[in-house]
């Protein structure tokens, strides 16, 4: 392998690339991805928490090399686009990440079909058309196999799941990476081995997919909870949410209510070749500066990105689980967890009143756990007597999938404690909000308290 064709990565030792992938490395675009980090501001808990999506999508390529060259052995033109579209499934990010997603979809003017694919998806195949450094380098044809590939077009349906499945290098490489970068060990498992049970297997149809070996349950089983923990220990971390939702309201009011042009000028994603040009000029550094610099109007933008840039961060003052509101009537129940948008500005608005906050910086979520096997239930095992879904064959998840799975109702504010009386102030918080909650969810009092509380 000649010289300046490898890196070496904490993860995986040397990842080593083609001439045409390092030349793709080397782009404006890809580069790009150096000043977007993996967890938006997870540093502020975890301070390692540094690393970018430039790494992960390096990680994401290399496990995609071993995988397609395992798997695909006769067809090198699909193992290069493989490697190629794992090199670029993260080049639509907007600053923060995952973070912009929902204020892409608030704030969008084009028609978008959100039903399969995330809007930074349907930005990065935007990207991948369009953009002239990698359209020099990969030409159209390959730049919309890249796209196809991504989108889950007739076809590519194994290549897809390489890339983009239950099993795929996305999750395989930022599990790993992310645990390693948070100091923690919740997301390590044996990545050779789980590479070692993957198999190409053919539905009724005759179309390849990704499959596991009968001898491979207990390492996806690894995986799964690899990925479980890794969501209760940092991904859903109180300080975690916290800032995101920072973040997502201070951009959003920095539009609505601050009127600043050049923040809507980002957000507002219109499909456009001029707006795509003027995206990719932004990261998450360069938006913060911006944010708190003397350009920008003091406003609600910029005394959330303050409180940020200064670890000056809302508290938690309510939390709730969906099993604490058992002895709340079903239908109020219902109303609180599957249709929280009836009720959550109430909510925000109740509670500022009642603490005399703003109620602009009161934030009230839902946060959802997913059943631990929701995507994994579609693998299958290659067991003798027939394929059979992950979680019949797993002895272990068919017990306690839905065990795992959880809700919660969570309100943030900028509530100041008292050292002494802090314990007494947050069972004050609880105790309050959640009798909001149960009357703000049964609004004409159609339900009797004794039938409100069962």
């Amino acid at each position: 392998m000649p010289n300046g064709l490898e890196i070496r990565d904490p993860i995986h030792g040397f990842i080593y690339r083609e001439p045409k992938e390092k030349k793709i490395v080397d782009t404006k675009v890809f580069q790009r991805l150096r000043r977007l980090k993996q967890l938006a501001l997870a540093s502020l808990v975890y301070p390692g928490a540094v690393h970018s999506r430039f790494e992960h999508s390096l990680g994401a390529f290399h496990i995609a090399r071993e995988i397609s060259n395992r798997l695909l052995p006769e067809s090198e033109s699909d193992r290069e686009l493989v490697r190629l579209a794992a090199l670029l499934h993260d080049i639509g990010h907007g600053p923060f990440s995952h973070v912009s997603e929902p204020i892409l979809k608030e704030f969008s003017t084009a028609r978008l079909d959100l039903e399969k694919q995330q809007i930074h998806e349907l930005i990065s195949a935007k990207i991948i058309q369009t953009n002239p450094e990698l359209l020099r380098i990969l030409g159209e044809d390959q730049c919309h196999g890249i796209t196809d590939l991504l989108s889950g077009k007739y076809g590519y349906r194994i290549l897809k799941d390489i890339v983009s499945g239950p099993l795929d290098v996305d999750k395989q490489d930022y599990l790993l990476r992310d645990s390693y970068f948070c100091g923690v060990k919740y997301g390590v498992f044996d990545i050779n081995r789980l590479i070692d049970v993957l198999r190409v297997h053919k539905d009724a149809d005759e179309e390849q997919y990704l499959a596991i070996s009968g001898d491979g349950t207990n390492s996806v089983e690894q995986f799964v909870l690899a990925k479980y923990y890794m969501s209760v220990q940092v991904y859903f971390h109180k300080i975690r949410l916290i800032t995101d939702e920072m973040i997502k309201r201070g951009i959003v009011l920095g539009i609505r209510e601050d009127k600043i042009g050049w923040l809507k000028s980002v957000y507002a994603y219109d499909g456009s070749d001029a707006h795509i040009e003027e995206y990719l000029r932004w990261h998450d550094e360069k938006l913060m500066l911006e944010i708190l610099s003397d350009r920008t109007p003091d406003g609600y933008a910029k005394k959330f990105f303050a409180g940020l840039a200064d670890r000056r961060l809302l508290k938690r003052i309510f939390s709730a689980k969906e099993r604490d509101f058992e002895s709340v009537a079903p239908e109020i129940r219902h109303t609180i967890f599957t249709r929280p948008d009836l009720i959550r500005d109430a909510l925000e608005k109740c509670v500022a009143d009642n603490y005399k906050f703003d109620k602009n910086f009161v934030i009230a979520k839902i946060v959802k756990f997913k059943p631990a096997t929701q995507t994994e239930s579609e693998i299958m095992v290659l067991l003798p007597a027939q394929p059979t879904p992950f979680h019949e064959a797993s002895t272990l998840f068919s017990s306690v999938n839905e065990a795992i799975k959880e809700q919660r109702i969570e309100v943030y504010a900028p509530a100041c404690y008292e050292e002494r009386d802090k314990k007494k102030q947050q069972r004050d918080f609880h105790n309050e909000i959640f009798e909001m909650i149960i009357k703000l969810a049964n609004p004409q009092g159609n339900l009797p308290l004794e039938q409100v509380k069962q």
